[in-house]
């Protein structure tokens, strides 16, 4: 049998179980277990009951990334799996802001709930600036020093602690960094309850981020901004409806914030620079 006709099988059971990106799945699939696609080439056995196995962990609700082990992110490769969350590519319009502003600035950067250590490590090589990535919790911050070390990272410091600590904050003085940057949890626990089961495997503490999900950006927000030295970035990810409640936020700690929205045109980041002399 083809890879072609193999991969028909596969997406045909996938779209079966309510996979939304069947044809995908499948195809990665059997590029993983393979090393690559060819659509013409025969499956041999051993790529067949590889692709069986990840399969049956696929269909029982496990996500694609979990069973591969890793994902790719801005163009480099994380280490995931079950206590980290997933890097999705939306995050990545969190990372290009990053970027863009550290290329100018080339000042240092902290990035909170830094989980994989995806942001951080993607915005210090692109950046070429230190980022201290911040995490509380063991699981994830095993991936974080394994994702640091696997990418060459040398700039990424990581720092385990929690976020929404005085302590955390107290690594550095006042007026000192030029991007606080974040992804933290923001689904609300009515949220939570209605999220497809692939999604609960992952780490509840990086999903939830209260009853209404904005429990880390009432502190953190708060917390972090007077790090900043004038001209610093104060950048966040948020939920697709929280841009307004998010920018208030923003502005109750003196920062004029902006929204900028995915490409499905749903609030996505939350961000300002911090003025003063």
């Amino acid at each position: 049998m083809t890879a072609q006709r193999y991969r028909a099988e596969l997406e045909k059971q996938l779209a079966c179980a309510g996979c939304e990106d069947a044809e995908f799945e499948a195809r990665e699939i059997i590029r993983q277990a393979a090393g690559r696609f060819s659509p013409f080439e025969e499956i041999a056995p051993a790529v067949k009951s590889g692709c069986e196995e990840m399969l049956k962990r696929r269909l029982n609700g496990e996500p694609l990334q979990y069973i591969f082990g890793s994902w790719e992110f801005y163009g480099y490769t994380f280490s995931v799996g079950r206590g980290v969350l997933i890097p999705r590519p939306e995050t990545e319009q969190l990372c290009e802001l990053a970027i863009k502003h550290l290329k100018i600035s080339r000042g240092k950067a902290v990035d909170l709930c830094s989980g994989s250590g995806c942001i951080a490590v993607a915005v210090s090589l692109e950046a070429d600036c230190a980022v201290t990535a911040v995490e509380l919790y063991n699981e994830a911050y095993s991936y974080l020093e394994k994702n640091i070390r696997c990418n060459g990272a040398d700039r990424v410091t990581p720092l385990k602690a929690d976020v929404m600590s005085e302590e955390a904050a107290a690594h550095f003085e006042n007026n000192s960094l030029a991007a606080v940057i974040s992804n933290p949890p923001y689904i609300s626990e009515a949220q939570m309850k209605a999220l497809q089961k692939e999604v609960l495997l992952e780490p509840h503490t990086a999903l939830c981020g209260g009853e209404d999900g904005l429990d880390f950006y009432r502190r953190i927000i708060p917390l972090w901004t007077p790090k900043l030295y004038a001209g610093g970035l104060m950048a966040v990810e948020t939920g697709e409806e929280q841009g307004r409640a998010v920018s208030e936020i923003f502005s109750s700690c003196g920062l004029s914030p902006d929204i900028i929205k995915d490409y499905s045109g749903h609030d996505r980041i939350v961000y300002a620079v911090k003025g003063g002399k």
